[in-house]
């Protein structure tokens, strides 16, 4: 029986009350005869009947095979009347007897034998199941792998990879000259790795852990993972074996793995792709329609680029975008501007929020306008700039309110980080971390012309950090100068 006493993944065991044993066809619970079992006929069948000999089913074991390593293990049961169905083959206990295992299986998961002998309502209401063919999956899983292996084979007689007996790897067989690589064995790790021209790990092999089989597993740089087993060909010895490189490369090969320079690429295609997804995920922009106003009132229009915050492409791996940022928070301080002049001639500007400039952008079909400005508030970051040798404070702030001129506006990329702006003011107003109590006398001293408010902020009339409350507060301050 190929393969019966032993499985990939054994079910954890079950308490199991009853003792089976076989003696002379009869099956034993505890000692206790319950049921006759007789070969079927064919290898692997089994004929399972009263102990008054009446035949109740019959249980035949079956597999099929996916591909070297792998078999999918599956019992067909037929009923007096030709019913069959089909159920997965699961080893509840482990033990050296198949039949054993089949016995406990019926009985502890399928209701069909007991103490008291085979369960004939138990029998009847299994074969009233309808269940899906187990066969019919296998077997399509089986055609679909001989078709995948298959490929894989065309694969490897077109680029023909040949390992030289010093590990070398070229395409072209024996007499190839393009080399791609080099196969060789860590005996520190225990492992076969394979290198490109780059010097790139592509692949490394370790032997299987599971008990019985030959087969070594691969890890892939792609973080793709499989075995190959050639049986005893494939077993590690502690020297490098050039057969053994052999079939590891024509694995990697027939799965399209080429080395030479393929792995540089792929991680130069997926650093490409990661950034761009995160520029999709940020609020920078990134060559969006838009405008820009100078101090003197000049108006640019083409294309705007603004970095507002870092591009987070995973955790811990962090891009500048279009400066170099380090210690020194150099983003939202910034803007360039694509732009024809007015001789039809492409220009590139760029500007800064400390000069006090404004512009408009298009993002995602909505227009938004921004302010540069200098801010009250904000120690803690002015303190960092400054001790980083950046003593520029100004950003730019994204409108998002306004009342006759005096602003509500917030810092892209800083979520509730607010500022107020108000006319005849040069520096905005930044709600920062500190107490509300704090913030709102600080906040009354910006808005001192306006002493009814400024009354209410000292009196903590208000929640600051409120973006409601704020834009009542810019109401309540433009009311006061009509």
């Amino acid at each position: 029986m190929k393969k019966i006493l032993f499985v990939l993944l054994l079910l954890p065991a079950l308490a199991i009350s009853q003792k089976i044993k076989i003696k002379k066809n009869k099956i034993l619970f505890d000692k206790k005869e319950v049921a006759i079992l007789e070969d079927g006929g064919e290898r692997n069948k089994y004929t399972f009947k009263y102990l008054s000999g009446e035949k109740a089913f019959d249980a035949a074991y079956k597999a099929i095979s996916i591909s070297a390593i792998q078999d999918h293990q599956y019992l067909e049961l037929t009923s007096v009347d030709g019913t069959k169905t089909e159920i997965p083959y699961e080893i509840l206990q482990t033990s050296f007897n198949s039949k054993k295992i089949i016995i406990r299986l019926l009985s502890e998961k399928y209701n069909m034998i007991d103490a008291n002998g085979i369960n004939k309502e138990g029998v009847a209401a299994f074969f009233a199941e309808e269940r899906e063919s187990i066969s019919e999956k296998y077997l399509k899983a089986a055609a679909s792998a001989k078709l995948e292996a298959d490929k894989r084979q065309q694969t490897v007689g077109r680029y023909k990879p040949y390992v030289k007996t010093n590990g070398t790897i070229s395409f072209g067989g024996t007499r190839g000259t393009k080399i791609v690589g080099k196969v060789y064995y860590s005996a520190s790790e225990k492992a076969y790795a394979i290198t490109d021209l780059d010097g790139i790990r592509v692949a490394t092999a370790k032997e299987t852990s599971k008990m019985g089989s030959t087969a070594a597993v691969v890890k892939t740089y792609t973080d793709e993972t499989f075995e190959f087993d050639k049986g005893s060909q494939t077993m590690f010895t502690n020297r490098f074996s050039r057969n053994f490189g052999q079939f590891f490369v024509e694995e990697m090969v027939g799965r399209g793995y080429l080395f030479g320079r393929q792995a540089k690429k792929y991680q130069s295609d997926l650093h490409k792709e990661k950034v761009k997804i995160a520029k999709e995920n940020s609020v920078n922009l990134y060559g969006v329609p838009g405008s820009i106003t100078d101090a003197k009132g000049k108006k640019y229009s083409g294309t705007v680029y603004v970095v507002f915050e870092k591009l987070e492409l995973e955790p811990g791996e962090q891009v500048a975008g279009l400066h170099d940022m380090n210690s020194i928070d150099n983003y939202g301080k910034s803007i360039s501007i694509r732009y024809e002049n007015d001789k039809g001639r492409t220009r590139i500007k760029k500007f800064s929020a400390k000069d006090g400039i404004s512009f408009t952008a298009m993002d995602e079909g909505v227009e938004k306008t921004f302010y540069g400005m200098k801010t009250k508030g904000n120690a803690l970051k002015k303190l960092s700039n400054a001790s980083n040798f950046g003593f520029n404070n100004s950003y730019f702030y994204e409108k998002i309110y306004e009342e006759n001129g005096n602003l509500l506006l917030v810092k892209p990329g800083e979520e509730g980080t607010y500022v107020i702006k108000v006319k005849g003011e040069k520096s905005g107003f930044m709600i920062d971390d500190r107490k509300n109590e704090k913030i709102s006398k600080a906040m009354a001293k910006y808005l001192s012309k306006c002493k009814q408010v400024a009354s209410d902020l000292k009196a903590g009339e208000f929640d600051v950090k409120n973006e409601e409350n704020l834009k009542q507060i810019l109401q309540e301050y433009t009311d006061c100068g009509k």
